[in-house]
């Protein structure tokens, strides 16, 4: 079966508009977590996506929303102490 779009590759494309006018919001993080930290984290973003989903529309404007845990080829981090 075929892959799913690149979630990522969208939202960028998406928002080089919005960075070029200075309106984008984002942050990126990187961090050393196990595979079930990782999926613990997964599920909290789900019911942020959920809650952004329910919000009531208003406005003139569509807002994107991107999101996402993914493994990197970064060498590991140094811990925390």
């Amino acid at each position: 079966m075929p892959l799913d779009f690149n979630d990522f590759a969208v939202a960028a494309q998406e928002s080089g508009p919005a960075y070029e006018r200075g309106k984008l919001w984002g942050f990126i993080r990187h961090a050393r977590l196990s595979q079930d930290q990782a999926s613990q984290f997964w599920h909290r973003m789900a019911e942020l996506v959920e809650e952004f989903d329910r919000m009531p529309r208003s406005g003139d404007t569509v807002y994107g929303f991107a999101i996402g845990v993914y493994p990197t080829d970064h060498p590991s981090l140094p811990s925390a102490d």
